[in-house]
């Protein structure tokens, strides 16, 4: 065993040094997982630490497993309830190892929690002097590049984008490490943010003026240095992926890593099938277009004559031809239009793509299995034309690009996004034959705002995930959520998506006494389904809630499962809140960036936060600031979802019921997310509403197993007995 992962003590300074093992080697050693648990006991570093600090056998028995595991080097996989304290329980052993430690999470929130409060936390209590960093993908920093460049020449469509610029302008000022989630007053669905970070594809890498400035050279640097770093699930498969046999260390995205953490694990299956996909948009490819455009009518608007020349003098002597010989050749690759026609060339090419994809049965906000489009073959052709014009553009983008860097970057994307059009040209020409060829995986398309995108997305993702461990083979690897499991301690949806054969499975309930700290309701009144119209079923669910949102003045969230349905509850609900003349707030999502939502909702009072499903986890509000969650629906993946159709034909070709096997797995382990927004410490006292009729008891055969797997809520259909739950808290429910 690893000597570092016996000789911490939390009431020495910190951690020996090996030269101190030596001369202590004939003293007793402790066992490393009973040292773990005696952090944890009344009297340990935790207790001595923290106020009100209560020994939870569950917490306690988390970490020795961890500890465990860190130990053997294994891979183990936990359920923990809200409320066990996963952080505290992971964070333990895996400071007093003193091991290399990446902790990977699903979303930025918890992210920058675990960073900004939680690790710091454990650091404290522990005594411990290892350093933490923290890293996020590239487009999460500022670009002073690009900043500047579109400051010289940046051409915004309103007036609202020219402002946003302004103020991203002062913040990059003001801040220090260049992450956008501190900045205010920008919505994250901002178009200005794409022009003032970077992408792999477009950043200039030591070419660039700024580089010792960056602020994504600065974040990765100190990650390589940390003991501990915090980064999210994509950027830990991408660093993975990358790592080859004998990279210098300077070279790596993150440090090869001892101990790897997956908190938010449920959601790895999902980043992964995105990780491990591929996807080109047309949206992407007029961005590109947008920034040469900039760069070729700032520096090129005409070729400059004097380095044509050159280089025209250079390919004489090279090839020993007369020089006029030479120069012919070269006029005749000076195209005949400008820049900018070429550009709009290729916009023009755009647009028919789009528009024949809506001919071949591709409407507006749909996604579609190729298989299933009208006149495929068509919409293949016009897409090999709009290959063709990206190459058309190349051409004489190469007589410039060993003169200007950041043209021979955007050149390089170029020619990327012609191959990639040529190859789904090909597909589309015989997509039957596309589709026997990639049996395992769907390609499919959708249509969002005008733009296109084609995808293409594997159907199961366990190998690729296993081949990425075994390159991390000497790692211990720990995965957690406060839902994995379905249906009571059944880990194998979980196992069999990231192939983790053999892993050590445990589930640990959550201390809260949920009994007499919570309700869930179902109101009786609702429509059995939604088939009535989105809007009357939104209708009647707000007006179900609202003599409950009334009475705890807002202190809501409403969970929707669509934005359609967002847009719908923030009207139905402003509406009885003018009518019965209350001064309630609504926070709707995409008015402003997420983090700063979910901090308005924090500080205002009377306030009720109207959001999808990237709010429905990852967010801890204690105490009475959150008194009331409302779920919309079943969280069930739409039908109509081409990879979720393709994913459960391939499980019905290996023999299970893709209903029973996946689709309820996943709707479970969604619903128990929102539900867990709730009770969020011992103190906290909630309501939960499901407007689903469909989760009672014997209202489908599915109901019932999923109602269980949530917290054992007090359940009721009766508005009477809601109300009296929340006026009267002593008394039995």
């Amino acid at each position: 065993m690893d000597a570092r992962l016996v000789d911490f003590d939390p009431f020495d300074d910190g951690m020996q040094t090996e030269g101190d093992v030596g001369a202590q080697s004939e003293a007793p050693q402790e066992d490393f997982a009973a040292s773990v648990r005696r952090q944890f006991e009344p009297h340990g570093a935790l207790a001595r630490a923290t106020d009100g600090f209560v020994t939870r056998e569950g917490q306690v028995a988390f970490a020795q497993a961890v500890a465990r595991t860190i130990e053997s080097r294994g891979t183990l996989v936990i359920e923990a309830g809200t409320g066990t304290g996963k952080t505290f329980a992971y964070m333990t052993p895996a400071l007093m190892s003193g091991c290399k430690v990446i902790v990977s999470t699903a979303g930025k929130s918890l992210q920058d929690q675990l960073f900004n409060k939680d690790v710091p936390a454990v650091k404290r209590v522990l005594g411990s002097c290892a350093d933490v960093a923290i890293l996020k993908g590239r487009n999460n920093y500022l670009c002073q590049h690009r900043l500047e460049m579109m400051a010289q020449g940046g051409t915004f469509k309103t007036r609202e984008e020219v402002e946003q610029h302004r103020r991203i302008r002062i913040f990059a000022q003001q801040t220090r490490t260049g992450d956008i989630t501190e900045m205010h007053g920008v919505p994250e669905t901002s178009p200005v943010w794409h022009y003032v970070t970077s992408t792999k594809e477009n950043c200039l890498g030591k070419e660039c003026e700024y580089a010792s400035e960056c602020w994504v050279n600065r974040a990765r640097a100190r990650a390589r240095a940390a003991d501990v770093v915090v980064v999210n699930h994509h950027l830990f498969l991408s660093a993975v992926a990358d790592m080859t046999e004998g990279m210098p260390e300077d070279a790596r995205l993150l440090p090869k890593a001892d101990v790897v953490v997956f908190d938010e694990a449920h959601k790895l299956p999902e980043i992964a099938s995105s990780f491990f996909g591929n996807e080109l948009s047309t949206w992407q490819l007029r961005q590109l277009l947008r920034e040469m455009k900039l760069s070729l009518l700032t520096k090129y608007r005409t070729y400059r004559q004097d380095d044509l020349q050159n280089r025209i003098r250079q390919a004489a002597v090279e090839s020993a031809r007369p020089i006029e010989e030479v120069a012919k050749e070269a006029q005749f690759a000076v195209p005949l239009k400008g820049w900018d026609e070429l550009i709009n060339d290729i916009n023009h090419r755009v647009d028919e793509v789009i528009l024949q994809a809506g001919l071949s049965g591709l409407v507006e906000g749909e996604d579609k299995n190729v298989v299933e489009l009208k006149d495929a073959d068509k919409l293949g052709a016009c897409v090999e034309r709009l290959g063709g014009a990206c190459r058309t553009l190349v051409e004489p983008l190469e007589l410039i690009v060993e003169l200007d860097e950041e043209v021979a970057n955007q050149t390089e994307n170029l020619k990327a996004f012609a191959l990639s059009f040529a190859t789904w040209a090909s597909w589309l020409a015989d997509v039957q034959k596309a589709e026997k060829e990639g049996a395992d995986k769907v390609r499919w398309l959708s249509c969002r705002r005008d733009e296109l995108r084609f995808s293409e997305t594997p159907l199961q993702v366990a190998d690729n995930f296993r081949k990425l461990r075994e390159s991390q083979a000497q790692s211990a690897w720990i995965f957690t959520s406060a839902t994995i499991a379905t249906g009571g301690e059944n880990f194998a949806h979980f196992l069999s998506q990231l192939g983790l054969e053999g892993a050590e499975t445990h589930l640990w309930a959550s201390p809260f006494d949920y009994r007499s700290q919570s309700m869930i309701y179902v109101p009786r009144n609702m429509p059995e389904s939604v088939q009535g119209g989105r809007r009357s079923y939104i209708t009647a669910l707000m007006r179900e809630c609202w003599p409950v949102i009334d009475l705890l003045a807002g202190r809501t969230f409403i969970l929707c499962t669509s934005n359609e349905a967002v847009q719908l509850a923030t009207e139905v609900l402003q509406d009885l809140i003018d009518a019965n003349d209350r001064d309630y707030t609504i926070l709707a999502q995409g008015s402003d960036s997420r983090k700063h939502l979910i901090d308005a909702f924090r500080e205002q009072a009377n306030t009720i936060l109207i959001a999808t499903m990237s709010f429905w986890e990852g967010i801890d509000i204690k105490g009475d600031k959150l008194s009331l969650v409302v779920i919309d629906k079943l969280p069930f993946a739409p039908q109509n979802d081409p990879v979720l159709k393709a994913r459960c034909r391939w499980i019905e070709s290996q023999g299970k019921d893709p209903f029973e096997t996946y689709q309820v797995p996943l709707a479970t382990i969604a619903l128990k997310q929102g539900a867990g927004r709730l009770i969020r410490s011992e103190y906290d006292r909630g309501i939960l509403i499901v407007g689903d009729k469909r989760i009672l008891p014997g209202a489908k055969r599915y109901s019932r197993g999923m109602l269980e797997s949530l917290p054992p809520f007090v359940r009721t259909q009766t508005l009477g007995r809601v109300l009296d739950f929340w006026r009267y808290p002593d008394r039995p429910s």
